[in-house]
């Protein structure tokens, strides 16, 4: 049977020592190299060519996200997981957009780390549902507006703060028929009548915090 081919990128020998030592007691796994950081991990992987990069996120010269897209543009069949002492649901989501297969804590289990490995080796992805719903978030957040002009989406945070049409033309610099214009563009292409709708639009989509939400209609 072959073995999983694994490469291991960490900043910390004492962290790559520990997993290679893991791993090499598995007669299914085989480490094929390491790298100490993001840039290394790019330049060697063509001539290792793992099945599996288990990817530290935070490093000097290049860290693991970055490392990660890189990887997966050059070679989209190698599996990816992302390995850390932190967990941080922006990095979460940011990874998985970079092509990671999974996202593990450093504190995770000699059990749960094997069975990680395994199933990206098989093509499985390790999200869990906090981790889906976060990326399903960011996808969402990322499309709001796209209908609208920068001007206009910078138009729509201030709106939904509460900001009056004079008060949106001092902010940004231009004249009170201008802002007025923009926030009866705005209300157009998002098919809204009035301002506090449009500035429920904005919180709903995350666009401002619901504390800076405009109380009533500016």
């Amino acid at each position: 049977m072959a073995k999983i081919r694994i490469m291991i990128v960490d900043d910390h020998e004492v962290v790559r020592l520990g997993l290679r030592t893991v791993f090499e007691l598995e007669p299914d796994l085989a480490v094929v190299g390491e790298a100490s950081n993001g840039e290394e991990a790019c330049v060697r992987i063509g001539v290792l060519a793992p099945q599996v990069v288990l990817m530290d996120v935070r490093m000097e010269k290049m860290n693991g996200i970055e490392a990660c897209r890189e990887i997966k543009s050059l070679y989209p069949a190698v599996h990816i997981l992302m390995f850390t002492s932190y967990s941080d649901d922006d990095a979460i989501v940011t990874s998985v957009l970079a092509g990671a297969s999974g996202y593990l804590l450093k504190n995770v289990s000699r059990t749960e780390l094997l069975r990680a490995i395994r199933q990206a080796a098989a093509g499985q992805s390790l999200l869990d549902a906090n981790a889906t719903k976060q990326l399903m978030e960011r996808l969402q957040t990322q499309a709001v507006g796209s209908e609208l002009t920068d001007r206009e989406r910078e138009v729509l945070v201030l709106v939904a703060r509460g900001y009056t049409n004079k008060q949106i033309a001092e902010a940004l610099c231009i004249t009170e028929k201008t802002a007025r214009n923009h926030v009866s563009h705005i209300l157009e292409r998002l098919g809204l009548s009035r301002r506090s709708e449009a500035a429920a639009y904005a919180v709903e989509h995350r666009l401002v915090p619901p504390r800076e939400r405009a109380i009533g209609d500016a």
